[in-house]
């Protein structure tokens, strides 16, 4: 709950919205909410606020030796194999956020208190997990107040459908977005340097090869269907990066389309344009 000081409100600093079981596998896992007592210093996200999805019993680090990340990651190809892992995330950022919530350094509160708690702010979903293994409307209740979102699925494909609302399909090659597409996402594609857009994608503009031309608090392109435009939105893609791009294979895409390495700022289309 917030709590309160002589009748005036204070905002926790973290709070704890969900704990309960993975829908992935049943596991128990826990989702935590930071940066409401401090903006997040991510460069290429701003300040907005991060959710974080871990398996409760397990130390990210343990989890992710022993295939136990299963519970918040599905069967993302970006997991450990063979003791290579592709996926950006330093383990070290929801490691701390683990012993914090071991610690008793969160406030437990209802998706919907979150809402409130939340509102005005944009808001991560996903700094560390795949959102598809929390029920969908754990995050509208979150949402419903923000005045903005991220997020990515790798598991569009067996999850549910109404996660496209406000997720994207994380695509790794050109089979996953035409199928994503076709079923009414929109797409965000990881590529290697030498790969090319397709025509109705567009780099990331808060990447380093699109000139970071602003963060993702400022964009808004990655909020999944966008479906109440005017006009259609491009869908994504970014050169794989991390400790663990080196590993990165994409397994097809198209020679069509315009070379990731000549991305003209002109291709980069702003939330109000």
């Amino acid at each position: 709950m917030m709590l309160t000081t002589f009748g005036r409100v204070l905002m926790p600093r973290n709070i704890v919205i969900y704990d309960s079981h993975s829908l992935w596998d049943d596991e128990p896992i826990i989702v935590v909410v930071t940066g409401l007592n401090g903006p997040s210093r991510n460069p290429k996200t701003g300040p907005m606020l991060q959710t974080w999805i871990l398996r409760r019993d397990v130390h990210p680090a343990v989890a992710l030796d022993t295939g136990a990340d299963k519970s918040i990651c599905g069967d993302c190809d970006l997991r450990p194999k063979d003791g290579k892992r592709v996926c950006y995330v330093n383990i070290m950022g929801p490691s701390a956020v683990w012993r914090a919530f071991h610690d008793g350094k969160y406030d437990f509160v209802t998706p919907e208190e979150a809402g409130d708690i939340c509102a005005g702010h944009k808001i991560r979903l996903g700094a560390y997990g795949d959102p598809a293994m929390v029920p969908a409307d754990v995050w509208r209740s979150l949402i419903r107040k923000a005045s903005g979102t991220t997020g990515y699925t790798h598991q569009w494909r067996t999850m549910d459908p109404a996660l496209l609302d406000f997720c994207m399909a994380s695509c790794d090659n050109t089979e996953d977005i035409r199928d994503a597409q076709a079923a009414g996402w929109r797409t965000f594609r990881c590529i290697t340097s030498d790969q090319t857009l397709e025509p109705d994608e567009i780099m990331c503009p808060a990447s380093p090869e699109a000139g970071k031309l602003t963060t993702c608090d400022r964009c808004g392109l990655c909020s999944g269907a966008m479906a109440d435009r005017s006009k259609p939105i491009p869908n994504i893609a970014i050169t794989v990066h991390g400790r663990g791009a080196k590993h990165f294979v994409a397994s097809c895409y198209s020679e069509e389309g315009v070379s990731a390495a000549s991305t003209d700022k002109d291709r980069v289309v702003r939330q109000d344009d």
